[in-house]
């Protein structure tokens, strides 16, 4: 029987220690966001929590937003600012700033997309594009449930859901009221959705807007037009600021069994036009044509 000295044995146990070291720094380097306390907390300096105020100063609502796009601009849900006249947004350091101005919105989908009185100074999270989400995937939700501003919540994606024109991603992160328009972020970093609702009788069941309808939203903006936030700007101005920028900024066609209005008579999505005021078609319920409004 052949015995290690001392010294082969402290050198087995020095391969050994690095061999182990080793390892974990590879662990590390392949953990994703939802493991990383510091990339998660340096997204929250991203998220902020909303305070609603009538005209008459009255709190009406607690909620969530998160900057997107550019330093400027936040995103949130539709029935977080229905109703309010402005906002205060409060950062993840308690920095108050002022919102009274509105890019566009999409009650419906219930996403609204606002613009800071002055500037964040905030790094706008990125979104995800490639829409390769898939169950049991983890994900982050960002938001202030109950007024708690930005409390973490870890969870996966549960499934995929779609009802009455909205695609829904189920998720069982926890949420609660207050965390309406906050972030859910998968492992790569990037926001996936905007966390919307929860089923008080369920365990778990919460659902979000998926961040393709934000993009497809701002997409439709012109980047200038903004309205008060107290007027309570409507559907039909948010699309009719990109119908406006073509040559018939008035008129549009439909067909008449048809659910697009289109700038072009001769679009090939379309059969048998009718000439249609743009107010009317939005209020008859026609959204724009893609192929006529890239």
């Amino acid at each position: 029987m052949r015995w290690d000295t001392g010294k082969t044995l402290s050198k087995r146990l020095v391969c050994f220690a690095l061999l182990i070291t080793a390892l974990f720094s590879v662990s590390n380097a392949e953990s994703g966001f939802t493991d990383n306390a510091d990339a998660v907390e340096a997204a929250a300096k991203s998220v902020f929590m909303l305070e609603v105020y009538s005209s008459s100063k009255n709190q009406i609502a607690v909620g969530s937003g998160f900057v997107a796009f550019d330093s400027n601009l936040l995103v949130t849900n539709y029935h977080v600012i229905e109703g309010g006249s402005y906002i205060l947004a409060i950062s993840d350091d308690h920095e108050r700033h002022l919102i009274r101005e509105v890019c566009c919105t999409d009650s419906k989908k219930d996403i609204a997309i606002l613009r800071f009185e002055d500037d964040s100074h905030s790094a706008p999270l990125p979104l995800e594009t490639e829409n390769n989400l898939k169950r049991a995937q983890k994900v982050v939700a960002i938001g202030s449930p109950a007024g708690l501003m930005n409390t973490i919540s870890l969870g996966n994606i549960s499934a995929f859901y779609s009802r009455d024109g909205r695609d829904w991603i189920q998720f069982t992160a926890p949420i609660s009221s207050g965390s309406s328009g906050g972030a859910l972020i998968n492992d790569e970093g990037k926001v996936i959705g905007v966390t919307t609702a929860t089923y008080a009788s369920a365990q778990n069941v919460n659902m979000a807007v998926r961040i393709r309808d934000v993009i497809e939203l701002y997409d439709r903006w012109n980047k200038r037009t903004v309205s008060s936030l107290g007027t309570g700007i409507s559907d039909a101005a948010a699309y009719a600021v990109t119908a406006n920028t073509s040559e018939n900024s008035g008129r549009v066609w439909v067909s008449a069994s048809g659910k697009k209005y289109h700038n072009n008579p001769s679009c090939s999505k379309m059969r048998s036009p009718v000439e249609m005021d743009l107010l009317d078609a939005i209020e008859k319920g026609f959204t724009p044509c893609g192929k006529c409004y890239k």
